[in-house]
């Protein structure tokens, strides 16, 4: 039974994984070549990723059910912001455009960087899968990644012909994680 959960996490974890790399491929735009820091960010990802679906196959952690539960949240955050996102996409991390449009609806209506969330559950999701400290090595180093990646965003939106409305954004969408007034305020 042990070998059929590791089974099962590791496809969902693929899952995920693929659908991340169609993004960075087929929704995401860029004004240029790929932005070094994207670069890292995608060989960073991809040996992190390799890594736990080697722990993996070592050993599941008997926590596979949430590892589950964060992987679906996190595609379900993903394909959201896709399809919110589909008409204006947004530039890879690390590419200095600078913006000319604010998406608040679907899930930017309550975060102002639903990727990054989607991207920290499942990082978030293969540690809790694996029974070692080094997968907790995984979320850290990648959510890190993803705050200076939405920092600098945020910096590129404040410099902008957009950051008054962004100002008023920022008050109502937190960062990552929803602020309780944005469902209030529906």
């Amino acid at each position: 039974m042990h070998v059929l959960f590791s089974i099962l996490t590791g496809f969902d974890a693929t899952i995920c994984f693929a659908a991340f790399g169609w993004g960075v491929k087929a929704h995401f735009r860029s004004t240029g070549d790929m932005p070094p820091g994207m670069k890292l960010t995608t060989g960073l990802s991809t040996a992190l990723f390799i890594a736990f679906l080697w722990h993996l196959h070592y050993g599941a952690s008997s926590l596979w059910l949430p590892a589950l539960v964060l992987f679906t949240a996190s595609l379900a955050v993903f394909a959201s912001a896709i399809i919110a996102s589909r008409s204006t996409p947004p530039t890879l991390a690390y590419d200095n455009d600078s913006p000319n449009f604010l998406l608040n609806h679907g899930p930017y209506r309550y975060v102002r960087h639903p990727f990054y969330l989607a991207y920290v559950l499942f990082w978030f999701g293969t540690a809790i899968a694996t029974p070692s400290l080094a997968g907790w090595l995984a979320p850290a180093i990648m959510t890190t990644l993803y705050l200076d990646a939405a920092t600098r965003e945020e910096r590129k939106f404040a410099n902008s012909e957009l950051a008054a409305a962004y100002a008023a954004y920022r008050t109502r969408a937190g960062l990552f994680w929803p602020r309780p007034r944005g469902f209030i305020a529906g």
